[in-house]
């Protein structure tokens, strides 16, 4: 009991403080780390995109002729592992092959963060001010539509989407940065030791879950959804027999004891790795040039 007491007074601590100088707000007795702002660069088309050009990079389409949409890509918790690369390379090259450009954010990499998961080293509040100063950054770029500017985020990087759509917390930051047009969510949770996707979302998002995700509970968002749905704003969909990163290809049968303590075991599945990617193209697809 006194754990769960404590657990909710640093989750309300976390969701109601902004780091202040370059410390980060650190939970539990995870070490305090210099938060410096992450640099992005430009890399090149997209037979540049690989392993190790990946991270905090833009990557544009083949045909450069004309100003493109933007998504930007968000690791899970473990950060830019090997497998997630994979993974997240052949997200990249989907949205390169549909014509738009793409930058990887790793938040961890150039912090000497090895883990973002429970207890958490970057709060939301950094992971969200990274993604801030990434559209600020693509807001610069002449070949980049600025109203065409998304994200997709995979696990915490769902759950950092869910933060960002947040009227509330947007205002509580205080950074002003510019925001994405519509976000994009795959298997997040929506609450740990504080909310992420919260009812007041003021942005377009597409949340999509599993039914047996056991690290990542589907039924923790049945509020915002709801309250986000009556406002028109969210997209939802469960798939019911998907477990968590089911689109996992390499790490197929990977099991686990997840920070809730629940047993967790990641089963790819092809049909709904596909279906999930049409749906995130379709949903980007639906916003045009303002």
């Amino acid at each position: 009991m006194i754990r769960i007491i404590l657990s909710l007074m640093i989750g309300a601590f976390l969701l109601f403080s902004a780091p202040t100088g370059s410390e980060a707000r650190c939970s539990f007795n995870c070490k305090k780390i210099e938060i410096k702002d992450l640099v992005f660069g430009l890399q090149g088309k997209d037979e540049d995109f690989d392993l190790v050009s990946m991270p905090n990079k833009l990557f544009f389409p083949k045909n450069k002729s004309e100003k493109h949409g933007v998504v930007i890509i968000l690791h899970a918790c473990a950060g830019l592992t090997y497998y997630e690369q994979l993974h997240l390379m052949e997200w990249g090259e989907l949205l390169l092959e549909n014509n738009y450009a793409i930058l990887v954010i790793d938040h961890l990499g150039p912090r000497k963060v090895s883990r973002n998961c429970y207890p958490q080293t970057l709060g939301s509040s950094v992971l969200v001010k990274d993604v801030n100063s990434a559209i600020a950054f693509l807001n610069k770029q002449p070949e980049i539509d600025k109203s065409r500017v998304f994200s997709v985020g995979f696990s915490l990087g769902a759950m950092t989407n869910g933060a960002l759509a947040s009227a509330g917390r947007y205002k509580q930051l205080g950074n002003n940065g510019p925001r994405p047009r519509a976000v994009a969510g795959l298997y997040g949770g929506c609450y740990s030791s504080s909310r992420w996707l919260e009812g007041d979302g003021d942005i377009p998002v597409l949340w999509l879950v599993g039914g047996k995700d056991t690290e990542s509970p589907p039924d923790s968002c049945s509020w915002a959804v709801n309250s986000m749905e009556k406002k028109g704003l969210m997209t939802f969909h469960k798939y019911p027999n998907a477990t968590h990163c089911w689109d996992c290809f390499d790490l197929n049968g990977f099991t686990k004891t997840a920070g809730n303590g629940k047993k967790v075991i990641y089963i790819y599945d092809a049909k709904v790795t596909e279906d999930s990617k049409q749906r995130v193209l379709n949903f980007f697809n639906s916003f045009q040039s303002q």
